[in-house]
C-alpha cells in the first residue's frame, strides 16, 4: 500500500484507470470496512482510497464534531489491513470547501485518473455538500452501498463519537470493529498520583481525539510495542485539585519504566465508573484499589 499526500490544488495522475473509495473514513469502522472489502472484490483496477488530512468541520460548522476517532497516521495503520494499492491523503484548507461538486470532479477525481467510484449510499461532496451519487454517475462507473446496521443502529462516525462521549466504550468498539485508541506522549504532570501511591503517566494527545466521558476505564497501554494492563482516569481529578481542562492519566500497576516524551498507544476496553469527588485522599486511595481489582489481565 502506497501512501500519497497531495495538496488539493496540486493533483497528479496516480493511475490511468483508478478505482477509488470515497469518504473521510474517520474511525475506519465496520461500515468503512464493508465498503473497502466490496471495492476490492469488485474492481479489477488498482484500488485507492481518498481521505482528507483533517475534518471539514475544522473550517465550517456542519453540525458534526471536529473531534476525531482516528488521526491520519491511525487511519493508515488500520487501512494496512486491507487490499488497497493507494491511500491518497488530500491536504485541504478553507478554500477547498469552495470547490463546487463539478470542480471536485474536474480538479480532483479526473486528474487522479479515477474511472470507478465506490462510496456509501449517503455520500455527498463539494461546496455545501451539493454533489451526490447521481452526479458522480455522469462521469464514472459508480457502486454505492447501503449503510450497515448493528442491533438496528446505523454504523456511522457520529454515532460512535456519541457512544465514546457517553462512556459506552463497549458499544463504540462494537461499531468500530476494533477498540477505540488514542496516541500521545508522556508529559510532565503534578505528581499527585505518585504522592498517594499510584503514579500516573499524563498523556499529551497527538491529535484532537474524542475525549471519553469523565471517569475511570479499563485500558491496555502499549509501551514500546508491549501491551500492559492499565487503569485510566479521564477528567479533572476533583479530589486532589481540580483542573481547568480534562486530563488522561494512565496507571500501569507495577510498571516503573515510563519516561517523559515516551509514546503510548492507549486502547480503551471498558468503562469502570464515573469520576467523582471524594471527602479525603484516603477514600480516593481505597476506591483506586477497588478499581484495580476490576482490571483483568485477560483483556490483553
Amino acid at each position: 500500500m502506497k501512501i500519497i499526500k497531495l495538496k488539493y490544488d496540486k493533483i497528479q495522475l496516480i493511475e490511468p484507470k483508478l478505482s477509488i473509495c470515497l469518504g473521510y473514513f474517520d474511525g475506519v469502522h465496520l461500515g468503512h470496512e464493508e465498503l473497502i472489502l466490496n471495492a476490492s472484490i469488485l474492481t479489477s483496477n488498482p484500488l485507492g482510497l481518498l481521505t482528507f488530512d483533517r475534518p471539514v468541520s475544522d473550517f465550517i460548522n456542519n453540525g458534526k464534531s471536529n473531534e476525531i476517532i482516528t488521526s491520519v497516521d491511525d487511519k493508515i495503520r488500520l487501512l494496512n489491513h486491507y487490499q488497497l494499492d493507494y491511500v491518497i491523503v488530500l491536504e485541504i484548507d478553507k478554500d477547498f470547501l469552495n470547490y463546487s461538486p463539478l470542480e471536485f470532479i474536474n480538479k480532483i477525481l479526473i486528474p487522479l485518473g479515477v474511472k470507478e467510484v465506490y462510496c456509501g449510499e449517503d455520500y455527498t461532496f463539494g461546496k455545501k455538500a451539493l454533489g451526490n451519487i447521481s452526479l458522480l454517475k455522469q462521469y464514472f462507473n459508480v457502486s454505492s452501498f447501503e449503510l450497515i446496521k448493528i442491533d438496528n443502529e446505523k454504523v456511522s462516525t457520529q454515532t460512535i463519537i456519541k457512544y465514546i462521549k457517553q462512556g459506552d466504550i463497549k458499544t463504540a468498539n462494537k461499531l468500530l470493529g476494533h477498540p477505540y485508541e488514542v496516541v500521545g506522549n508522556i508529559k510532565h504532570g503534578y505528581g499527585r498520583g505518585a504522592k498517594i501511591g499510584f503514579p500516573t503517566a499524563n498523556l499529551d494527545l497527538n491529535a484532537n481525539y474524542v475525549i471519553p466521558k469523565f471517569g475511570v476505564y479499563k485500558c491496555v497501554a502499549y509501551v514500546r510495542g508491549v501491551p500492559h494492563v492499565a487503569i485510566v482516569n479521564v477528567g479533572v481529578h476533583p479530589t486532589v485539585g481540580s483542573l481547568d481542562k480534562p486530563l488522561i492519566e494512565v496507571h500501569i500497576p507495577n510498571f516503573t519504566q515510563i519516561t517523559y516524551g515516551m509514546i503510548i498507544y492507549l486502547v480503551f476496553v471498558d468503562f469502570v465508573r464515573e469520576e467523582k469527588k471524594f471527602n479525603n485522599v484516603d477514600e480516593l486511595k481505597k476506591q483506586i484499589q477497588e478499581d484495580l481489582m476490576t482490571v483483568d489481565v485477560d483483556i490483553i
